[in-house]
């Protein structure tokens, strides 16, 4: 299991604040430009994308455009920084202190927090930890509610980081939360920690409650596809999908973790998965280890 390419969801909430800045009339036209790139693919987008830089240089929504149609991660991480660089330049002098509290609610502010969550993601993908660390913190200082998800991807990034106190207070702030990725990462954590014990075994089946299909793709015992889905549900295959895409890699980095997932669910899995064929290959093929 080696990291793969992801996009992160961004849920959108649109309110203007008292006192949000004029946005000028060039920049509305490329974000309209803008607007028609995401009706195309391709090169056809990020020509309409560089039409709206010539319109207006620092629209940021156009740079994450192009970073997004980057296939070379350096590259894109250059694109997404011009992107913040932009987005700053177009919020004005001292616009952290004025936009506090009102961060995502203030709908210009998105360009930027975009970029960067973006960005970050960029960053863990080339074990930049430290700064991908960082921009997820600021992000969750200034969003509490965590309208973009943050909260997913910070806590991957910390385990990875072993940030153990810090993930520990993130989990538990969101223990009522039934997500793969946050019940998976749990799960893992007090096994690093504490090893075999009854106390991770339990913490493992409340997560393979949570989304019986990780272990499965986990396994890749049935194939992944080549993007991550750009919707999931609660407990579906498009969550274990996203889940083993963006941290699958976690399981095979953690010494025998695979193998203790393998034996702590055999009997669980092979009872609640419909295909007791898969489960029978996912259970051999974890007790083995995926990059065996």
């Amino acid at each position: 299991m080696t990291k793969r390419t992801t996009k992160s969801n961004v849920f959108l909430l649109r309110r203007e604040p008292a006192g949000a800045n004029k946005i000028p009339d060039e920049l509305r036209l490329a974000q309209k430009k803008v607007s028609e790139a995401r009706a195309e693919d391709g090169k056809k987008r990020i020509a309409l994308a560089k039409e709206a830089l010539e319109i207006f240089p620092d629209c940021a929504e156009a740079h994450s455009m192009i970073a997004e149609e980057t296939q070379d991660r350096p590259a894109r991480i250059k694109h997404y920084r011009k992107a913040i660089a932009a987005a700053e330049k177009v919020l004005g002098a001292d616009w952290e202190r004025r936009y506090k509290g009102s961060f995502w609610l203030a709908s210009e502010t998105r360009p930027l927090m975009h970029a960067m969550a973006m960005l970050a993601i960029d960053l863990q993908w080339e074990d930049e930890i430290t700064e991908a660390l960082s921009i997820y913190r600021k992000l969750m200082e200034w969003n509490p509610t965590d309208h973009q998800g943050i909260r997913y991807s910070l806590a991957t990034c910390l385990y990875e980081a072993k940030c153990s106190e810090e993930l520990e207070r993130l989990l538990a702030k969101h223990d009522d939360e039934v997500s793969a990725v946050l019940s998976y990462t749990k799960a893992l954590h007090v096994f690093r920690k504490y090893g075999v014990s009854d106390r991770t075994n339990q913490q493992l089946l409340k997560a393979f409650n949570t989304n019986i299909h990780v272990p499965i793709y986990l396994a890749e015992v049935l194939p992944l596809p080549d993007a991550v889905p750009d919707t999931v549900g609660f407990g579906d295959e498009r969550e274990a999908i996203a889940y083993v895409m963006d941290s699958g890699y976690l399981w095979a980095d953690t010494a025998g973790a695979e193998k203790w997932m393998a034996e702590t669910l055999a009997a669980d899995l092979d009872k609640n998965y419909p295909d007791e064929e898969l489960a029978a290959k996912a259970i051999k093929k974890l007790k083995k280890g995926t990059n065996s």
